[in-house]
């Protein structure tokens, strides 16, 4: 002590003084654990002896400073101190003996061996009070007391992998043996005496891992180890504290400021190796990980271009390498992406073909009808809509094109009959419920429903307006299509129809009066919500009169029983029947004829009535038309797939 009035230690300056012990009783152990691993291989028997001598020593020290020196102790007598001082001499002195014992039994001059048994004779010797200045730490920990000979390997044992190691200490003596112990498990190693120094190397070099001494003069480890994680060079290296301080508050410290791990001096060397093993481990995991993530997020750049149409095919050929599930995700997307191309190709191809077969075709035009019901020319409609002309009539009342004074816009407005309304109470809140559902559809090949209202006791629905013709006018005009054209109108039907589906909504109407072809050949289904109003308004009999559909209607519907996705289909299969063959699968002069024969008849294939037609074509029409329900596709995606396959 420099105050010989002072009678007592503070906790820091315990825990300077354990740092002080432990230093040198680290370098014992290091260089003694190595010369004793020699002296088995060489099957020296008197070296074994001295080295497990001095070992044992160390650990007798241990107890002793551990004793004397207890942790978390606020303040310490310094007799207590000065009884530790005296104590050590004894293992010091057997440590010092054992040393200069094997210096006298070497027979053949061994400069390697000679200069580590004087490194642990020197270290032993420093054992006593030391003036050299040290920083101080805070805080107090107890540490594992005892230091054992690593034990050998078990078989089987995982080889330790091998990193490139900056060993960052001020004191020569620590860097050599720590140095020396990582190079026999393979590693490369470059050694650092101060933080400036380390930080300079670190940026220079490419390095595995990091271990960093704490108590260094000018820039201390945590200093260091600070602007190491600060650094965007630097911040994912592992670095690993090797410290004679063992305190819980030094240790946090380190932990807080971004060290992988704290191994307090002396170190067992199969800790060390094990938690260097550890840290490289975490930071391969780490790094796996941040290309997992870089991947995920090419696979969803790659999503975000084919839904804005730039997807390149071949984008994700490194991903798609990858073993794992996000491998198989990019090669499934990436086929999955080629495949919507060349469905696109496919349907591109057939929509210009039913362009070429729909050119100069186009619905009758209509005059006013001289009906007291019927809306005229350029009147004004529910205060809001100047009726332009008719376009469209049927079972279920008048079409017209108005335009919608208050936003500018054409629109389309069907008026209904107004007995569908009245034949019972409820009728209407049913009927704006279904417009209610249909409005709730939006898709490129579905006529968007705007509203439905009572204008003077005229009900009607507003529409979008579609500039097009009806495939009816088509297949009236040329009698049938093509096989291409066919497959166009029937993948936009599909695609509609498994967006209404998916909405729980039926159309029940189905027919080519209800499709419309624009210019471009793009189709919508029109009237959702409209037929069920007939079907709730009317008997059988009188709906199937009424919208002119028994012949599109599917055989439960005919029977009163309940619809589902599945009678659509059907409707969808007599559609396109019409349009490879020219003509619906049945015909009849009379409705009961016609109902009995949907009922009761198998329809010849589309490919037996034209030979032209393609067998596969006509294999999925004739299955639409199957006359129970279970025996149809289940579901517009799974007749989608089908089409997909032709």
């Amino acid at each position: 002590m420099t105050d010989a009035a002072r009678t007592t230690l503070s906790v820091n300056e315990v825990a300077t003084l354990r740092h002080e012990l432990r230093t040198p009783i680290n370098q014992i152990v290091g260089y003694c654990e190595m010369l004793l691993e020699d002296a088995q291989s060489r099957q020296g028997g008197s070296r074994r002896e001295s080295l497990s001598e001095a070992l044992a020593a160390v650990r007798d020290a241990i107890v002793l400073i551990e004793d004397a020196l207890p942790a978390g102790a606020t303040t310490l007598d310094a007799d207590r101190i000065v009884s530790l001082y005296e104590s050590l001499h004894h293992p010091q002195s057997r440590i010092i003996d054992a040393m200069s014992g094997l210096l006298r039994e070497e027979e053949l001059p061994d400069e390697k061996f000679i200069a580590d048994v004087c490194r642990v004779r020197n270290a032993a010797e420093r054992l006593m009070p030391t003036d050299r200045p040290r920083a101080e730490p805070t805080s107090a920990f107890s540490a594992p007391a005892g230091v054992r000979v690593a034990p050998a390997e078990p078989p089987g044992a995982r080889v330790p992998r091998t990193a490139h190691v900056l060993v960052v200490d001020d004191i020569e003596e620590n860097r050599s043996v720590l140095q020396r112990r990582l190079e026999r498990e393979g590693h490369t190693v470059a050694c650092a005496s101060s933080g400036p120094e380390a930080l300079h190397l670190a940026a220079g070099e490419s390095f595995d891992i990091v271990l960093l001494d704490v108590m260094m003069p000018h820039m201390d480890g945590y200093e260091t180890l600070g602007r190491l994680k600060s650094s965007d060079a630097t911040r994912e290296l592992p670095v690993i504290m090797i410290s004679a301080l063992d305190d819980i508050a030094s240790i946090a410290r380190c932990i807080e400021r971004g060290a992988e791990d704290y191994l307090p001096k002396p170190f067992d060397p199969v800790l060390l190796r094990a938690r260097i093993s550890a840290c490289l481990e975490k930071r391969d995991f780490r790094a796996r990980e941040k290309e997992y993530l870089r991947d995920v997020v090419r696979i969803v750049a790659a999503a975000v271009a084919a839904e804005r149409g730039g997807y390149a095919p071949g984008s994700l050929a490194e991903v798609s390498k990858r073993g794992d599930e996000l491998g198989t995700l990019a090669r499934v997307f990436d086929g999955m992406v080629a495949g919507i191309r060349e469905r696109e190709r496919k349907l591109h191809g057939q929509i210009e073909k039913l362009r070429e077969e729909i050119a100069g075709v186009s619905d009758a035009p209509l005059t006013d009808f001289d009906t007291p019901e019927a809306l005229r020319s350029g009147a004004s409609f529910a205060a809001r809509y100047r009726i332009e002309r008719p376009i469209g009539s049927g079972g279920m009342g008048m079409v017209y094109l108005a335009e919608d004074v208050e936003l500018g816009e054409r629109v389309a407005i069907k008026t209904l009959r107004s007995d569908l309304l009245s034949a019972d109470e409820t009728a209407m809140d049913r009927f704006r419920n279904e417009i209610r559902l249909a409005r709730q559809i939006s898709h490129r090949n579905i006529v968007r429903t705007h509203d439905f209202g009572n204008a003077g006791g005229v009900f009607f629905v507003t529409m979008e307006f579609v500039e097009g013709t009806t495939l009816r006018a088509v297949l009236d005009s040329r009698g049938q299509l093509g096989a291409e054209a066919t497959l166009a109108i029937a993948r936009q039907l599909v695609d509609a129809l498994e967006c209404a589906h998916g909405e729980g909504i039926i159309h029940r109407d189905i027919k080519p009066q209800n499709l419309l072809i624009d210019a471009a050949g793009t189709l919508k289904i029109m009237d959702f919500g409209v037929a069920r109003l007939a079907e709730r308004s009317s008997g059988l009999t009188q709906a199937g009169m009424v919208v002119g559909t028994p012949a599109y209607m599917a055989p439960e519907q005919l029977l009163a029983e309940s619809v589902d996705a599945r009678s659509d289909l059907y409707s969808v299969g007599v559609v396109l029947y019409e349009c490879l063959t020219g003509r619906p699968p049945f015909d009849a002069k009379s409705p009961i004829s016609l109902i009995a024969k949907v009922l009761n008849e198998d329809a010849k294939p589309p490919d037996v009535v034209k030979p032209e037609v393609p067998h596969a074509v006509s294999a999925i029409v004739m299955q639409l038309l199957a006359k129970h329900p279970d025996q149809r596709p289940q579901s517009a995606s799974a007749l989608r797939e089908m089409f997909a396959t032709v």
